[in-house]
Order: C-alpha cells, then sequence, then structure tokens
C-alpha cells in the first residue's frame, strides 16, 4: 500500500471512529491482554479456541454451534463494541444491533413493515454463515481502514474453519455489515416497484398488493442473491396471499394485526398448569421466556397470564398445601397474586370430608395426566 493509500485508510477509519490499529502491538495495547493470549486467539488454526456442538433443527437434521473460548468471546465483544457497532448497517437490516430498550423488538418491526400489504413472498438464504468466508471478512476490514496485517489479525479472532462461525459474538453483526451490499442492490430494485423488503439474517421478506409484480421480482431476488455469493433455500420459500395466515419470522399477520402464533400460547398456558399442578418448576425461567416474547408481540399478554393464573390458583389445587407452598415459592413473577391453602374441612357444605377429599384427590391425579400428556 502506497503512502498515499495509507494515509487514505488512517483518515476513513479516524472519520470511522475506529480505534487507530496499525500492529499486532497496537491490537495487544488496546486489548489490554498479554501479547502471548492475543498471538494464540488470532492464530486461524490454533486448537482449542472453539467448542464445538450441535443441536437439533426442525427439519431433523443437526446445527452445528461452535462457542469461543472464554477469552476469545471478550476480545471478539471488544471489536464488537469498539469497531463492528461504529458502523451502521443498512435499514433494511433488521435485528442483532446495540440493544436499544426504547425500540420494539425486531421481529415486530419486521411484520409491521408487511402487515398493510397482501402479498408476501419469504425467502431464506442456505449456510448463511458457512457462507460468509475468510475473504469477505478480510475485505471488510481493508474497507474501513485497516492495513493487511491488521485486517488479518481482525479476521482471524472473528472465524473459524474459513468462515464466520454461528455462536461467535461477532458473526451477526459482521454478517449484517457484509450484507450491506446485498442490501442496496434489492432494495434498489425494491423502491422503483414499490416492493417492501425487509432482512432479518438470512431472512428475506418481500410484500406488496401487486401479486404478478412481486412473483416476477423473485427471479430478480434469485439472480442478485446468488451474484452475492449467496444460496436460496428453496424448501423456505413462500408466497402467501390474504386469504392465507400470513407469517413472517414466525409472526402472524392476519387482516393487518400481529400475533403471536397460537400454538405458542397454549403451549404456555399448558406449562403453567403442569407448574402448578404438579409443584414442578423447573421450567420456570422457560416459560418466562415465552412470555417476554410474546409480550413483545402482543403488548399487555403478560396481564392475560396473571388474569389466568389468578383463576388458576383459586380451584381445587389450592386444597394441597404442597402445591400451594411451591407455586408461592416459585411465583413467575413477584407481582402475580399469593395461592391460598384451603382445607375440606372449611367447607361448610359438605356432608362428607372424606368423599370431598377423595373426589378432589381424583380431580388432581386427573388433571396431572391430562396435562402431562399435551406438553
Amino acid at each position: 500500500m502506497s503512502a498515499f493509500d495509507t494515509n487514505q485508510a488512517t483518515f476513513l477509519a479516524e472519520s470511522l471512529g475506529l480505534p487507530s490499529i496499525f500492529s499486532f502491538d497496537d491490537l495487544v495495547k488496546e486489548l489490554r491482554l498479554s501479547p502471548k493470549l492475543v498471538y494464540w486467539l488470532s492464530k486461524e488454526d490454533a486448537p482449542g479456541r472453539y467448542h464445538t456442538f450441535f443441536i437439533d433443527k426442525k427439519n431433523g437434521k443437526k446445527r452445528q454451534i461452535d462457542e469461543p473460548v472464554y477469552s476469545l468471546k471478550i476480545v471478539q465483544r471488544w471489536i464488537l463494541k469498539n469497531i463492528l457497532y461504529k458502523i451502521r448497517v443498512s435499514k433494511y437490516s433488521y435485528g442483532f444491533a446495540k440493544t436499544d430498550t426504547k425500540v420494539k423488538s425486531p421481529l415486530v418491526q419486521v411484520a409491521n413493515e408487511h402487515k398493510n400489504n397482501l402479498y408476501l413472498l419469504n425467502l431464506d438464504l442456505k449456510d448463511f454463515y458457512p457462507s460468509i468466508n475468510r475473504d469477505r471478512v478480510y475485505n471488510f476490514y481493508r474497507n474501513i481502514g485497516y492495513n493487511k496485517s491488521v485486517s488479518n489479525l481482525l479476521t482471524n479472532l472473528c472465524i473459524c474453519n474459513n468462515s464466520l462461525p454461528q455462536g461467535a459474538v461477532t458473526s451477526a453483526y459482521l454478517a449484517n455489515l457484509i450484507c450491506r451490499k446485498l442490501d442496496n442492490r434489492i432494495s434498489g430494485y425494491c423502491n422503483k416497484k414499490n416492493i417492501v423488503f425487509t432482512r432479518y439474517a438470512d431472512d428475506l421478506a418481500f410484500s406488496s398488493n401487486d401479486r404478478e409484480l412481486l412473483r416476477h421480482a423473485y427471479s430478480v431476488f434469485k439472480v442478485i442473491i446468488i451474484d452475492e455469493g449467496f444460496t436460496l433455500n428453496s424448501d423456505k420459500t413462500r408466497f402467501n396471499g390474504p386469504i392465507a395466515h400470513k407469517k413472517v419470522l414466525g409472526v402472524t399477520i392476519n387482516d393487518g394485526l400481529i400475533k403471536a402464533p397460537k400454538s405458542m400460547k397454549r403451549l404456555v398456558r399448558q406449562r403453567i398448569h403442569k407448574q402448578i399442578a404438579t409443584g414442578n418448576y423447573d421450567d420456570i425461567n422457560v416459560i418466562r421466556g415465552y412470555i417476554a416474547y410474546i409480550n413483545s408481540i402482543e403488548p399487555g399478554y403478560k396481564n392475560k397470564i396473571k388474569k389466568y393464573v389468578t383463576h388458576l390458583i383459586k380451584s381445587d389445587l389450592s386444597y394441597f398445601s404442597d402445591l400451594v407452598e411451591a407455586y408461592n415459592k416459585n411465583k413467575i413473577y413477584s407481582d402475580f397474586p399469593e395461592m391460598k391453602s384451603l382445607n375440606v374441612s372449611d367447607n361448610h357444605n359438605s356432608l362428607n370430608i372424606i368423599e370431598d377429599m377423595i373426589r378432589i384427590q381424583k380431580i388432581h391425579d386427573e388433571f396431572i395426566n391430562r396435562v402431562t400428556q399435551n406438553v
């Protein structure tokens, strides 16, 4: 690189507010770690930098997750905060940005963009992270002003097996930045045709009130996607019209209204039922996660669950003191009501306390069998 090019690159990095890093030593100083550790973490083929495991996918296949070791995770967080977050993704890219509690869920934002259009086209990029190889990451760092040596170091800190690893702290936002050209090319076409376009990682959504226009546009999108180095997952291509319930990122759009899946809300109620009926609260954090997610899509859902729980704790289950104690110790949220213990003998209309106790126990056993089978 000539002196002129070097000065130009330096000016670009400074204009973006990026750290001034020209060498390995500069990077070590910025990270405030030992040179030996940084050298190991930035060595692409160094063993032990990642822990690899697999999780099940809906289609029965396995998804590979490469989780960085703690020290590498710390370095990636530094890169994310001090370099990547300084650069904006395209306005068509949603999710994985720096958290802002005032901004709605990105899933809701995407659904809002499409909710008023009649026709919806969903596309999925196959093997999204593996498609972003080392060269593309290296070129990104070069293009924001870093020299060859530093770009190599930063690239090595962000890749695994020659591509972006699913599981690394930097992968999602870095992928969005690298997809900026893809977004710009697709949005350029969409803006001319009055088609709404959004991208959430590897999920692309397009909507319009013109059915034939959207169908014709599919071939254009496919050409651009392939030209940008990605492959379409044909199994996940969906085209929905006004009759079908449209879905974007799992969020249902129906008559301009945004709703969480009914199956998910049914599952939440079933799991809460099971918890209270059995006294087993092992998955309480999972339930809280579901409630928070649904509430982000449907504000006020948490209050509906509160009313549901309030009704449930007034059932015959309140005759079992162990269940009452377990519930009060493990309430989903602190502002949910206390469960009050009842005695069969408190029922003055009962002529036979033993018969009542047998009846309640039978109801309880049948209830546990039912919710155990449904969850």
